[in-house]
């Protein structure tokens, strides 16, 4: 099957595509062509009409394994209904139940699903996995990583007070010893203390992701309006930073301090579940829209929920306009000068005059509508 999106404005900072007008063919999902005015007899045409076409956006940090975990969402509520067509769900799923996740709700969604596997071999069945060393088990991380190669793109460890009870830093030490033997990133979840966020940040490496970089918690990043030196050395050290916004995890006003302090997240994730589907989160293009809030500019932000995002898990032929790649699109508008009311975790409400609004998302050969939240 052909398909040419035509009339749209490409954007694709990556590959110099500044709202640049031209039409995109896709063939059996693949993008088979970028130029003007595209012509093939017996192609199926989609009039995008002057909106902006984007990689299909990318979020890093979900929960979408719904079956018998503390808390979760289906995959396509959060994914392509929501102008999001690649997830990668975020430590819901271990060891023991990968194969369930992959049979019942990878294979069967819409929306592309990836897997950072909680080191936790139950995944998020409670929210205190790690208050137990003997729930990290090597081998049995090693064999769903050896079975789901094309999955499983990096680790996932929680290191919240409430998840390690008095274990401390230990289990994010084993996670990270056990991802660097795999060759596959770790990511992070920060929260309340124990253990210290310094201590974390001392283990981490090249590749690894901290979560949550924006909260405004005790034992957060940024203290009163300065940045910790350890977020510091941890960049230098090629540590990522990530927005995972959550239900409890992102403040406005932390966010702008960490900016005016040049401190700049790496990639945009919403951390999005059932219950903060409606606010705070709401979805990627609402995070999306309190980044521009805070001064971001639109490329800057898709950027970081497309190329961004591929790049630091690897995510093949996907993230870019580009021949040969994935035909996965976001379709959008900007709105200059509206009325948006955005929300963060912390109860602040501002009002954005510009914004994104998702149109489409279109993936597998098919033109999804996005839903009204």
């Amino acid at each position: 099957m052909k398909v040419i999106i035509k009339n749209g404005r490409l954007l694709d900072t990556k590959n110099k595509l500044y709202m640049a007008r031209a039409d995109i063919m896709i063939e059996d999902g693949r993008i088979k062509k970028i130029e003007e005015n595209i012509k093939e007899e017996g192609s199926k045409i989609i009039d995008v009409e002057n909106s902006i076409v984007a990689p299909g956006f990318i979020d890093i940090h979900v929960h979408c394994f719904p079956k018998g975990t503390a808390i979760s969402s289906f995959p396509d509520e959060i994914g392509v209904k929501r102008g999001v067509t690649s997830v990668i769900d975020a430590g819901t799923s271990g060891a023991d139940t990968i194969e369930d996740f992959y049979e019942n709700f990878i294979k069967k969604s819409k929306t592309r699903i990836f897997a950072c596997l909680n080191i936790a071999y139950e995944g998020l069945k409670t929210l205190s996995e790690l208050s137990d060393m003997k729930n990290i088990d090597k081998e049995k991380i090693k064999e769903s990583l050896e079975k789901y190669p094309e999955v499983i793109v990096g680790l996932k460890a929680r290191a919240s007070g409430s998840v390690v009870k008095e274990n401390g830093v230990n289990p994010i030490a084993e996670g990270k010893k056990i991802a660097s033997e795999l060759k596959v990133p770790l990511v992070v979840h920060i929260g309340n203390a124990p253990p210290k966020v310094e201590d974390v940040l001392n283990i981490l490496g090249a590749g690894d992701v901290v979560t949550h970089c924006y909260n405004n918690k005790v034992n957060g990043l940024i203290r009163e309006g300065k940045v910790i030196n350890e977020v510091k050395e941890a960049i230098k050290h090629g540590v990522l930073f990530d927005i995972g916004h959550g239900s409890e995890s992102f403040s406005l006003d932390t966010a702008a301090e960490g900016l005016k302090e040049g401190f700049e997240a790496d990639m945009i994730s919403t951390d999005i579940y059932e219950r903060n589907m409606i606010t705070p989160v709401g979805s990627l293009e609402n995070t999306i829209n309190k980044m521009i809030y805070l001064g971001w500019s639109v490329e800057k932000c898709i950027e970081k929920v497309t190329y961004e995002p591929a790049k630091a898990f690897k995510l093949k032929k996907l993230g870019e306009l580009k021949v040969g790649y994935m035909g996965d699109l976001t379709i959008f508008d900007i709105v200059e000068n509206g009325r948006l009311e955005l929300k963060d975790s912390v109860n602040k409400v501002v009002t954005a005059k510009k914004y994104i609004k998702t149109k489409y998302v279109f993936i597998k050969d098919e033109l999804i509508k996005k839903e009204d939240i």
